[in-house]
């Protein structure tokens, strides 16, 4: 620490120093929070993940904007000493590309994990990418202290004679080492089920009734039925079919549940495993199952959406691997790329199709600015795996949006609330007279459409709070 001390008084005192130090933070703070804007908002991020995650994910950002800005300019005022070192300029580096790689939301995406060839985006990670913030703090601290040293010992006339592999190769094995590390993480943590959430309770409405009787505004009875929402369309097969190809080890399935304190019931078993004639409803107590069964279906499904659709146009089928909805699938017999559209479960004819394709490229969700034919995460897959199954008992895509709109209010109870919430207030209009076309299109149902009810909502003074519920882009 005396060391540390020492060189941060005889350096930053410089202002040419403090004003490079600063100036880099700032930037490298603002390149983190762009990168974010990439896959979701601020607002977004913070109500997908619960406050320890907020706090330790914006903490870990900052303070790593902090360390690039201080080693950037301590590697400048290395070369003022003549002494700059490829060690430090490679820690410096790998420690803001890591940074870089670890900025997002494991519920709403990372835009640059998939680079790496890393399936299930932050959502892949025992930590949800808090162990990735780490291990850059870890680097960038080193490169600090290592660059401190070296202008501690220059000033005080110190000769260190460290040996070559320390200085050239030490720094290179270990960046080689944690990258490997972090290519092999989330393998680890699908093998050993080993993870952590740091989202809300997942589907769980029970706040409903304790909120205030006054819904002169937003009708929440319109918005979340207590009957639930029933469609015109039954579950089939579908379960058995899917446990057939592999694509849910009912087993692993089973135990996500339990985890979660909401078992399976005696019906949703029967579900999976007998398959039932039973129509499809949607409720405050069915959402999560509904949410992953969708998913694994969607997923599973053989559609041209899935094999020529906007997943394809990032590398073809290796590519589509690394989005949530692919990579983030742990809950099949082996990897989830071994069911993508693989299995004809329901068939289309060309009209279905049609109207499938008309509901699926012209719907979204909140949790980015993706239509459902672009099912990069779980609600996008999900949705699509509805259309799939609505479609092909004979719903037009007008019906499929409607369906849609009281789905996504049960997955994202905030942003829908708001919305409802925005068309009452403007319009005069309850849940249930919204054009289910306008209101799950780009203008209102994606994370910038939503976000700008919410500011508005927000200017006018109409904020209020939803019930607690939902779930994120994971198992």
């Amino acid at each position: 620490m005396e060391k540390l001390r020492f060189v941060f008084k005889k350096v930053f005192t410089d202002v040419i120093y403090a004003v490079v130090a600063l100036s880099v933070a700032v930037n490298a703070l603002l390149v983190y929070y762009l990168i974010l804007l990439k896959s979701s908002t601020l607002s977004l991020f913070l109500q997908s993940n619960n406050a320890l995650y907020n706090i330790l994910s914006i903490g870990f950002t900052a303070l790593i904007s902090i360390l690039f800005g201080l080693s950037v300019s301590l590697l400048f005022y290395h070369f003022k000493l003549k002494s700059a070192s490829r060690g430090g300029a490679g820690r410096i580096a790998f420690g803001g590309f890591v940074g870089t790689l670890a900025t997002g939301c494991p519920t709403c995406g990372a835009w640059l994990v998939s680079a790496i060839g890393i399936g299930g985006g932050l959502a892949a990670f025992p930590f949800q990418g808090l162990e990735l913030k780490g291990l850059a703090l870890l680097f960038l601290g080193w490169s600090v202290y290592s660059s401190a040293n070296v202008v501690y010992n220059h000033e005080k006339g110190i000769c260190s004679q460290g040996e070559i592999w320390q200085k050239k190769f030490l720094p290179l094995f270990l960046g080689i080492s944690a990258f490997l590390l972090i290519l092999n993480l989330p393998i680890l943590a699908a093998k050993y089920n080993f993870k952590f959430s740091f989202q809300p309770e997942k589907a769980s409405l029970a706040g409903i009734s304790e909120i205030s009787e006054d819904h002169t505004h937003n009708d929440l009875n319109s918005l979340f039925p207590e009957q639930g929402y029933s469609l015109n369309a039954s579950y089939g097969n579908i379960g058995p079919k899917m446990l057939e190809a592999g694509v849910i080890d009912l087993e692993k399935f089973k135990q996500v549940y339990e985890r979660s304190g909401q078992p399976l019931t005696v019906d949703q078993l029967k579900i999976l495993t007998e398959g039932s004639d039973e129509k499809i409803i949607v409720n405050q107590d069915n959402t999560y199952f509904l949410l992953n069964f969708l998913w694994a279906f969607g997923l599973l499904n053989k559609n041209s959406i899935l094999d020529a659709g906007p997943l394809m146009k990032y590398g073809g089928l290796a590519g589509a691997g690394n989005f949530a909805s692919t990579g983030g699938w742990t809950l099949a017999k082996t990897d989830a790329m071994d069911y993508y559209s693989k299995s004809a479960v329901l068939t289309l004819n060309n009209k279905q199709q049609k109207e499938l394709e008309d509901f699926a490229y012209n719907s979204y969700r909140p949790c980015c600015n993706n239509s459902t034919a672009f099912a990069d995460c779980n609600h996008g897959m999900a949705a699509l795996g509805l259309g799939m199954i609505m479609a092909a008992q004979g719903a037009n895509a007008d019906e499929m949006f409607e369906a849609q709109k009281y789905f996504n209010a049960f997955w994202f109870p905030q942003q829908y609330s708001d919305l409802a919430k925005y068309f009452q207030s403007k319009e005069g209009k309850n849940w249930s007279e919204v054009d289910a076309r306008v209101v799950m299109g780009k203008d209102y149902s994606t994370a910038s459409g939503w976000s700008k009810v919410h500011k508005w909502l927000q200017s006018n003074g109409l904020l209020e709070e939803a019930p607690s519920g939902g779930g994120g882009c994971g198992v």
